[in-house]
């Protein structure tokens, strides 16, 4: 299939890895390419309070890692209206050897692991194209699983259901605020079922690939079983599709939030 349907695929992966999508998403802090943190100190690992703070454990703690020249950036975005710490490194989603770059990226998503983020519950890499890949979440400091935080509707299970869901909890005055650099939810035109597949219409660009990610993993959290086969169009006639079974309960795969 074409280029945009490999990085479909990739995202579906990274999400059922995770146990369940950097560059346009509401970046709020953000650590320099040193890593370096002011006065120098050791940080703990169970006190990283900013992104520069875990560029500096990672400095420490992984200088020898195979990924660690990938690294390129942490910050702190907004995805789904969820913090999320994000790790953004140089190769891009397609064009490289998958088996290397699979690699790594379960290398990073160990590492982050091993690490109280108390900046944010939810960790994702974001590659040089904006591809995004959710390396899972934790709780602490009051952090839930989003079904925990939020009364969700029920899963639906027609295309008309499946717009409401999206506009009951993602759009104006719904149950999450989206994070101001956050596009996904504006640009969905039309939400259909044709020919047996959900298909989701929007304006967004071939390129755009961090609003497609968080776009499917909005999708995601639905519950729908209509995700057995999906799809996501352009305005430019580019299409990624997709088929994810067994979604459970909606919000079981979403990020995590802040309880009330």
């Amino acid at each position: 299939m074409k280029r945009v349907l490999m990085v479909a695929l990739a995202f579906t992966l990274a999400l059922t890895a995770a146990g369940c999508g950097g560059g346009g998403a509401s970046t709020q802090e953000s650590s320099d390419s040193t890593g370096a943190s002011s006065g120098g100190d050791s940080i703990s690992s169970t006190a990283i309070a900013s992104p520069a703070d875990l560029r500096a454990a990672i400095d420490r703690d992984h200088a020898d890692a195979e990924w660690y020249s990938d690294v390129t950036d942490i910050s702190l975005e907004t995805y789904l209206g969820a913090p999320v710490a994000v790790v953004h490194v140089t190769w891009p989603s397609t064009g490289t050897d998958y088996v290397v770059s699979n690699r790594k990226q379960t290398a990073i998503s160990e590492a982050m692991s091993a690490y109280e983020i108390a900046f944010a519950p939810n960790r994702a890499l974001v590659t040089a194209d904006g591809a995004v890949s959710r390396l899972g979440s934790s709780s602490g400091s009051s952090y839930m699983p989003m079904n925990d935080v939020y009364t969700l509707p029920a899963a639906p299970t027609t295309a008309a259901e499946f717009k409401t869901w999206l506009d009951s909890v993602y759009g104006p005055g719904g149950l999450v605020t989206l994070g101001a650099d956050e596009t996904w939810y504006a640009a969905i035109d039309s939400v259909e079922m044709e020919d047996g597949t959900l298909k989701v219409k929007t304006s967004l660009a071939r390129e755009d690939l961090t609003q497609r990610d968080l776009l499917g993993l909005a999708m995601q959290t639905t519950g729908s079983p209509l995700l057995s086969k999906y799809g996501i169009s352009g305005a430019d006639g580019s299409y990624v599709g997709g088929s994810v079974g067994g979604m459970g309960e909606p919000g079981m795969n979403g990020l995590y939030y802040k309880g009330e």
